[in-house]
Order: structure tokens, then C-alpha cells, then sequence
């Protein structure tokens, strides 16, 4: 078995290193020019979008604290007033004040709102979630209502979220 040996100068291997790099750019300009060339018959589109953002402050009223019992004994914030501008906008949501589902105790509904019906609606709707703790799900004057349990500060509670046939909102917590 022998060995050979190839005794090629410096100057053979600079020399080969030039060529490779010269065939490698023909070969680069070669894929260019055919993936980029030629037909200038395609059209291209182009689409522009811009999004635009308004802000709107909107003051929130604070929920008063006097209660007045109503029919079924329960008490019951007064409803506020929130009245539209018929711009033809949504509307924000209105606070509905709270309900007491057993007397000298802290059951009820806290928080409620409503977007897009009455909060004599809304307090229909979160009064009738006083027997669905179990399910967390239940239907009341046309909403389809979803709660999630939340132990937030060692009190357990479910936060209701509630849609009408016409897209109507109603939201509240219970305890």
C-alpha cells in the first residue's frame, strides 16, 4: 500500500478557491435572473389598511347604598338612569345596583349591569341565578347565562355573564 502525496502550491489552491467562487456567483445571478426575469405580464396588488382608534371617557356613576325592599321582599338598589343619545352607538353598559337573595345575609347579586335591555331585565336575570350555584349555567327571561367560581380574598363567589336573543348583555357577581 503506498501513500501519494500531492504536492499542489499555494498559489495552484488560491487559484481553484476563484474559480468555485466565480462559478458559485454565475450560478446565483443565473437563479435570480430566472426566478425574478422575464415576464412583467403579472400583475401584483397591493393593499393599504390603516386602523384608526378613538377614546372616549366615559364617567362612571358609583352605586348608591340605599336599598328598598321590592315584591318578593328582597332588597334592591334603585335603578339609574341611562338614557341614550340615539346616535344609533352601543350604549355603555348601565349599573343595576344589587340584590339580596336572603335577608340579613351577604347573598345576593353585586354589580350587575346591563347593555342593551332594562335593569328591571338585568335584576330579573340575576335573581333567577339564586338556584343555579350547582350548575353554573342556567335561562331566565330569554338569557342564556354562564357563571365561573372564583375564591378571590377567601370569598367564594360566581361571576354571571348572560346573553339575550337580540345580543343584549347582562353581567353580576354572586355571593
Amino acid at each position: 500500500m503506498g501513500i501519494r502525496v500531492w504536492n499542489v502550491s499555494y498559489e495552484d489552491r488560491a487559484s481553484n478557491v476563484r474559480r468555485m467562487r466565480v462559478a458559485v456567483l454565475l450560478l446565483c445571478a443565473a437563479a435570480f435572473v430566472a426566478g425574478c426575469g422575464g415576464d412583467d405580464d403579472d400583475e401584483t396588488t397591493v393593499v393599504e389598511t390603516t386602523t384608526t382608534t378613538t377614546i372616549e371617557t366615559v364617567p362612571v356613576p358609583s352605586e348608591p347604598d340605599v336599598t328598598t325592599p321590592d315584591q318578593m321582599g328582597e332588597d334592591v338598589v334603585p335603578e339609574e338612569n341611562a338614557g341614550g343619545d340615539g346616535d344609533g352607538a352601543a350604549e355603555a353598559p348601565s349599573k343595576c345596583g344589587r340584590i339580596a337573595f336572603n335577608p340579613s345575609t351577604d347573598s345576593g347579586a353585586a354589580s350587575i349591569t346591563e347593555s342593551g335591555t332594562d335593569c328591571a331585565t338585568a335584576r330579573a336575570v340575576a335573581r333567577a341565578a339564586r338556584n343555579s350555584t350547582d350548575a353554573l349555567s342556567y335561562e331566565a327571561e330569554g338569557f342564556r347565562c354562564a357563571g365561573a367560581r372564583s375564591d378571590k380574598a377567601g370569598l367564594s363567589s360566581i361571576e354571571w355573564f348572560c346573553i339575550g336573543p337580540n345580543r343584549e348583555i347582562v353581567n353580576f357577581v354572586t355571593t
